[in-house]
């Protein structure tokens, strides 16, 4: 059988015919042709440095600033310009000056109502605690002598003169920032100290009550505790107190100087100014630079005579109403403690020459400073009233001589009679009388400093004012002066 290949005969590769290349048409041209083909001229050539010119200069951000001296430069080389700067000059300086017042007096009167809202009232309590301790001491003595079923703590007096010093405590308290001070320091010994002295007048009553001698004990004990301890606590936390308030008050009295020379560099200012502008406008005088010139004078008269008036009869008026005060709170402590003395002795039953001695030289004393304090005293009413005390001083230390003459005879009831009972010419009668008279010339007096610190906070309010109203219309005056002359450029 024969094969058939399904394969056929291979055909001969074909041979791959290449054509002609095409033809290459170059740009060449000859030198000076035309036509788009032709090469471009030196002409031309702008066309393609505009295109490649770099963008205009970007401004800076510092660029304003940088050019702004040279602008105010040429600014002010022109005349108008300058007119312009002197202007705004004297009216800047007015500003100045009345702003510089302005903001001395609300410093001072911010210091003003320091002293009066809270120093001063926290020095009237530390001597009101002064005074109610002073008396506490002096009537439960007295109510321990007089009578064994009118006890000291259940006297009136005694519980008042308890209750204001606790009152007195928490005032003073509350007006010192600083807990760390000394004067916190004395009102937490006041307080922590104060039970133990009322305990003790509790013991004394107790025990008298019963008819027990040891009450003596206990009372001359508490009187030691508040002589000792107590009052003198008292005693330096008051000085502090009234110590701050004379230094506020003497510090209120320096005059300004800072606002003061504002003022009289204003002053001086427009005066350079007024001759300037005569001399530049061939004018003898501008009325609004005349103006201005005339009302800063008037402030700056009206301001200096305010500080000179209140630097020289400012240490006056606080030595004529802090040093009175002061002085009266004094008298009246040292009256309870002569008092105090004088029951003690009775109490102990021992007056002796030199117990004697002593009431009198302490009467003597409160007797001189009462004097000396009339004659410098300008009130007609305190000056009587400090007679009457002086007077009220010799009753008592003729009745207490009286009292001693019937210790020594050895009738003490009768001298016990004569210490505590009533009449007009008692010890116990007269002293009341003379404590009275005391305590009304110590508000009379607190009255007067309150009364001189508003009228001081007054005063300086009207003069910062009048400076601040002379200052605007000053500042109008200059704008006034200045707006024709420019106007001579428009």
């Amino acid at each position: 059988m024969t094969s058939v290949s399904i394969i056929g005969p291979m055909s001969a590769p074909e041979k791959a015919t290449t054509g002609p290349s095409p033809v290459q048409l170059t740009t060449d041209t000859p030198e000076g042709a035309t036509g788009p083909g032709a090469p471009r001229r030196d002409t031309d050539r702008w066309m393609d440095e505009e295109l490649f010119r770099e963008s205009p200069r970007r401004i800076h951000i510092f660029t304003p600033l940088v050019e702004a001296p040279r602008r105010f430069a040429r600014f002010v080389s022109t005349t108008p310009g300058l007119l312009t700067v002197v202007s705004v000059v004297l009216v800047l300086a007015i500003l100045a000056a009345g702003g510089a017042m302005a903001g001395s007096s609300g410093n001072r009167q911010g210091d003003l109502n320091t002293l009066v809202n809270r120093s001063e009232p926290v020095a009237f309590a530390a001597q009101e605690l002064f005074n109610s301790l002073s008396v506490a001491d002096s009537v439960a003595a007295t109510s321990f002598l007089s009578d064994s079923s009118r006890t000291a703590d259940t006297q009136e007096s005694y519980r008042e003169a308890l209750d204001t010093a606790s009152r007195a405590v928490v005032r003073a308290a509350n007006g010192i920032d600083d807990p760390s001070s000394r004067e916190m320091e004395l009102i937490l010994e006041i307080q922590e100290k104060l039970p133990t002295y009322v305990s003790q007048v509790t013991e004394a009553r107790a025990n008298n009550r019963q008819g027990y001698p040891l009450g003596a004990a206990y009372i001359t004990q508490a009187s030691a505790m508040m002589q000792d301890e107590l009052l003198p606590a008292a005693s330096e936390l008051y000085d502090r107190t009234s110590s701050s308030v004379v230094d506020q008050q003497h510090k209120l009295t320096r005059p300004s100087w800072f606002a003061l020379s504002g003022l009289l560099a204003a002053v001086c200012l427009l005066f350079v100014a007024q001759f300037w502008l005569a001399a530049w406008s061939n004018r003898r005088i501008n009325a609004g630079y005349a103006t201005a010139t005339v009302l800063m004078t008037a402030a700056l008269i009206w301001a200096s005579a305010s500080a000179l008036t209140t630097w020289q009869d400012g240490p006056r008026g606080v030595a004529g109403t802090s040093q009175p005060l002061q002085t009266l709170t004094s008298l009246r402590i040292g009256v309870q403690q002569t008092r105090s003395t004088e029951v003690l002795g009775l109490v102990q039953r021992d007056y002796t020459t030199d117990n004697q001695t002593d009431f009198t030289d302490r009467i003597a004393g409160i007797d001189a400073r009462l004097e000396e304090l009339r004659g410098v005293t300008d009130s007609k009413e305190s000056r009587e009233r400090i007679d009457t005390a002086r007077e009220s001083l010799r009753t008592w230390d003729s009745a207490h001589a009286n009292m001693v003459s019937l210790v020594r005879q050895g009738n003490y009831t009768d001298a016990v009679q004569a210490a505590v009972g009533g009449g007009d010419d008692s010890v116990s009668e007269s002293f009341s009388a003379l404590d009275q008279d005391l305590e009304v010339l110590i508000d009379d007096s607190r009255d007067q400093l309150r009364d001189y610190l508003s009228d001081a906070g007054r005063a300086a309010s009207r003069v910062n004012l009048l400076v601040f109203v002379l200052s605007l219309l000053s500042i109008l005056c200059v704008v006034q002066g200045t707006r024709p002359r420019l106007q001579e450029y428009l």
